[in-house]
């Protein structure tokens, strides 16, 4: 991945696979999460509540295995750059 010969991508291959297995609204807020937003942030964006938003990160970091919502985010940031190539749009991140 972008001169590091694919380092990044070998590190959190496991849970890069996993991504798939997030509800659309589980992946919302792990794109979310991966911009940098708060819980705070990402409850106001999607318009319901911190601890909504709590149980969505709970369940995201089970489903990809990882232990912290840093690493939910790094794991977010490496699949938007090996997959997507560009952060979320409003049409991603928007309530419908």
């Amino acid at each position: 991945m972008h001169g590091d010969g694919g380092l990044a991508s070998a590190r959190w291959r496991a849970e890069l696979t996993r991504v798939g297995t997030l509800s659309g609204r589980e992946r919302q807020v792990f794109d979310l999460i991966g911009s940098g937003h708060s819980n705070r942030g990402i409850a106001d964006r999607l318009h319901v509540t911190e601890r909504t938003v709590k149980a969505h990160v709970a369940s995201i970091l089970a489903k990809l295995g990882v232990e912290s919502r840093l690493q939910a985010g790094l794991v977010a940031q490496v699949h938007q750059l090996m997959y997507e190539g560009t952060w979320p749009d409003e049409a991603r991140t928007s309530d419908t």
